[in-house]
């Protein structure tokens, strides 16, 4: 299912909340296919890490969301400004001793 900026914006504020912490805690990410850079790049462990992917309209739309967290509330990510029309999913994870930036 694809969702608004908006939309995506509350979940994870809401996903924060559920599992606390801080923003700096969190890594925010784009990716066309987040279950690879979430479980293979980041090491993100699925049944025991809090993660959360989300599909937007477009990867500017991503970009957006990306820039919110990262740039007002100072999650930790990497920023991405090339993407083609697939790279249209914006994942988050709370990092742990386990998890790579």
């Amino acid at each position: 299912m694809v969702f608004s900026v908006q939309q995506i914006k509350y979940e994870i504020l809401a996903y924060i909340k559920e599992f606390g912490g801080e923003f700096h805690d969190y890594y925010v990410g784009i990716a066309a296919d987040p279950k690879a850079e979430l479980f293979k790049r980041h090491k993100v462990d699925e049944k025991k890490d809090p993660w959360l992917y989300k599909q937007t309209l477009t990867f500017q739309a991503a970009r957006t969301v990306q820039r919110y967290f990262l740039e007002k509330l100072g999650t930790d990510g990497e920023p991405v400004t090339k993407g083609d029309e697939d790279t249209d999913c914006v994942y988050v994870y709370k990092k742990s001793e386990r998890t790579k930036p």
